[in-house]
């Protein structure tokens, strides 16, 4: 029961996607698909998941022609995991979410229950799974997406750049389990730029280029995989934020505190620690999103006490949910917006802004909808927009999830150009450490619910 295509084309008006492509998948394989950004590996993950009835050509999983069947039915056969979970939750807990995707299938009642409990047994949520599905961090969301799936017990399972916003262990562990689905018999496809820990559980390696996939050798594959390296970082002594017996807190909860922390004095800090220790809560804190106990300074002042507006204009968040940060419809009409509200216009003169949309793959798509736009192409937009606005702090919550390799270079590189002039200091959040690392000027570390400066990392 393999899953297979024939003769599958796809095209967007005059633009050819998908073009005659014939492959075929093993049963209970594991596949790993790699490729540049906006080449289009999500829109081939979606077809084979029959949410393009305008294709030619077959996709056929468990000898049914996937396109020609009901929804409720086309999700026993395939399972979709999205890079952002929360494209996918409709309930308040991860126990109605199963409850409710099973419901939809027509699954017995009788049935619901057992499944559900066996699902959130064999993922492990039972800790959080009646908690509110907003209140998890990044890699408990792609739990709970994940559970959904196996109580739906489909035959083929896709997941979109699954560990783009999660931690190493998380994502160890979510390795582990997809490893433990294949065993079931279940073919997995997987899409990711990141290709650590893939050595082992891939199969198979496919490459996605010129609207074509084809397999890749082992040995090819061990090229492209990153080189470890160590790497030692300065501590502050001051910064233009400085936090002073912080402690950020969840409902009850605390989850971290720190005596006296300086920051974003200069250059580029990374922080780094565990999904759900609250990284992207304390940038909520610094851009006063979020409540906190102790004191945050900016340049001396308390920021409790400036003017929201105002502040804003000198501490800015880039989200980790692109989306969020656009506020027009296309490329060019979203980059004349943030040329209206920058410090210094006089530096982005139209040949800029085209040397750096060219840098990143974007130069031409000035007409494009930005939400008709790749996860990668969306996150660099994103990018140049934000920087355009040259706020003097400016944090940036993962702004490397989904990007290729090549794309995330481009990014560090500029990155550390616009902090060498000195107008730009930038904090950032990241699991994806290769390329960036050796831009990296201060790295900070949450973990053990507190906050700290590192001088090495092997």
């Amino acid at each position: 029961m393999t899953t297979s295509l024939f003769h599958v084309s796809l095209s967007y008006g005059d633009k050819k996607i998908i073009n005659d492509l014939n492959i075929e998948f093993q049963d209970a394989s594991f596949n790993l698909l790699i490729g540049p950004s906006g080449i289009g590996k999500s829109t081939f993950l979606r077809i084979l998941a029959g949410f393009y009835p305008q294709i030619e050509g077959k996709v056929i999983v468990a000898d049914k022609t996937i396109d020609s069947l009901p929804a409720n039915r086309r999700a026993r056969y395939v399972g979709f995991l999205f890079q952002d979970p929360n494209t996918q939750f409709a309930m308040t807990t991860a126990f109605e979410e199963l409850v409710f995707t099973l419901e939809n299938l027509q699954i017995p009642r009788d049935e619901i229950r057992e499944r559900v409990q066996k699902a959130i047994d064999f993922v492990g949520i039972n800790q959080f799974s009646n908690s509110k599905i907003n209140s998890l961090s990044g890699g408990e969301k792609q739990k709970v997406a994940l559970s959904v799936i196996v109580a739906m017990e489909s035959k083929l399972l896709l997941l979109d750049e699954p560990f783009a916003n999660i931690d190493q262990p998380s994502r160890e562990y979510l390795l582990k389990k997809l490893k433990q689905l294949q065993a079931r018999g279940i073919t997995i496809i997987v899409v990711d730029h990141d290709l650590s820990a893939y050595e082992k559980p891939a199969d198979q390696v496919w490459l996605m280029e010129d609207r074509k996939i084809k397999p890749i050798s082992e040995k090819e594959f061990k090229k492209r995989l990153p080189i470890r390296q160590s790497f030692d970082f300065a501590i502050p002594k001051k910064g233009r934020l400085v936090c002073n017996d912080l402690t950020v807190k969840v409902g009850d909860r605390k989850l971290f505190s720190v005596n006296h922390l300086p920051l974003a004095e200069s250059g580029i800090t990374l922080l780094t620690g565990d999904n759900g220790t609250g990284k992207s809560t304390f940038f909520s804190a610094l851009t006063r999103l979020k409540d906190y106990e102790g004191k945050i300074a900016y340049l001396g002042k308390d920021i409790s006490k400036l003017k929201v507006p105002l502040y804003m204009k000198e501490v800015a968040l880039v989200f980790q949910n692109s989306e969020k940060q656009y506020l027009r419809m296309t490329v060019s009409e979203e980059l004349t917006l943030s040329l209206e509200q920058t410090r210094h216009p006089a530096d982005w003169p139209p040949e800029v802004i085209d040397e750096y949309l060219q840098r990143l793959n974007l130069f031409g798509l000035g007409d494009q909808i930005i939400y008709q736009l790749s996860g990668g192409q969306k996150k660099k937009l994103q990018l140049i927009v934000m920087l355009i606005m040259e706020t003097p702090i400016l944090l940036l919550d993962e702004p490397l999830a989904g990007l290729d390799f090549q794309s995330v270079e481009q990014v560090s590189k500029i990155l550390r150009e616009i902090a060498d002039r000195k107008r730009q200091r930038f904090v950032i959040i990241s699991h994806q450490l290769d390329r960036l690392l050796p831009k990296v000027d201060f790295y900070l570390r949450l973990e053990n619910q507190t906050l700290k400066y590192q001088e090495h990392l092997l």
